[in-house]
């Protein structure tokens, strides 16, 4: 669907998105536990180890209109929170630096 780096990777958020939403084109909270245990393990067990309920309150965050589900908007959102502690750690710092 694309030839650059940035399609490529654009393409891929697509599909991991698609993989873990249900048929209602959302993810409930096992779908984004699940997605985060199995694409960005190293993040979550850092935050787990900070605050145990994590998973519980990472979601209440990123449904932003409180439907029980993660819609393909609130997914970015959660990428780009995965994503906006990736930069820290690159220079050094340990994951969940915000968690």
């Amino acid at each position: 669907m694309g030839n650059t780096e940035a399609e490529r990777m654009m393409t891929g958020l697509l599909q991991l998105y698609h993989e873990y939403a249900q048929d209602s084109g959302a993810m409930d909270k096992a779908g984004l536990s699940k997605m985060m245990q199995e694409n960005f393990p190293t993040f979550l067990s850092a935050c787990e180890r900070k605050s145990p309920d994590f998973l519980e309150k990472f979601f209440k965050k990123e449904d932003v209109n409180h439907d029980e589900k993660i819609s393909f908007p609130e997914f970015l959102s959660s990428v780009a929170t995965v994503a906006m502690d990736m930069y820290p750690k690159s220079q050094g710092q340990k994951p969940c630096s915000e968690g």
